[in-house]
């Protein structure tokens, strides 16, 4: 094998452990979130992390900072208050180095209260991800475009630090 052929393999397992990198970080924040693990959502996201929600009504909610995700954590719905699953599908990952832009597709499924479990809301992610120093891939920038929502249901809103 030759020098040039051993570099383009490396650079293709290290793509491969990239993307798995960052899916793993998806599957882990949907987890977190339904059940409550805050420190474990928490580490899904960078120190300067951006989040908003974008609503089919034109609203949109923000979250800035650790201080941000903390907020969002600690205020947002987990079992076993309420039984939800997150689903973060076919995600489409162009990896820049030590960034990414990824797009999936996300769903929430909630339990029903003496009713069938329904579709809570479905949309895309868009986030902007970046290897940070240990190694670990995490969401630096998230753009929850919910398209659609169940009526009537809670809606989470932003979180802006207090000076």
């Amino acid at each position: 094998m030759s020098q040039d052929d051993f570099e383009a393999l490396k650079a293709r397992m290290q793509a491969l452990e990239d993307r798995n990198a960052i899916i793993d970080t998806l599957t882990q924040y949907g987890q977190a979130l339904d059940y409550g693990d805050f420190d474990r959502l928490v580490d899904c996201f960078t120190d300067d992390a951006v989040r908003e929600n974008r609503r089919p009504d034109g609203s949109v909610h923000r979250w800035e900072g650790r201080a941000g995700t903390i907020d969002f954590a600690s205020r947002h719905s987990h079992a076993p208050d309420l039984y939800h699953k997150h689903l973060a599908l076919n995600p489409h990952i162009e990896l820049h180095g030590d960034t990414a832009n990824v797009v999936s597709y996300m769903f929430r499924f909630d339990a029903g209260d003496g009713e069938r479990s329904f579709i809570w809301g479905l949309g895309r992610y868009l986030d902007t991800m970046k290897r940070d120093p240990d190694g670990r891939w995490r969401i630096q920038h998230r753009v929850s475009e919910i398209e659609d929502q169940w009526p009537g249901r809670f809606v989470l809103t932003g979180f802006q630090e207090k000076a």
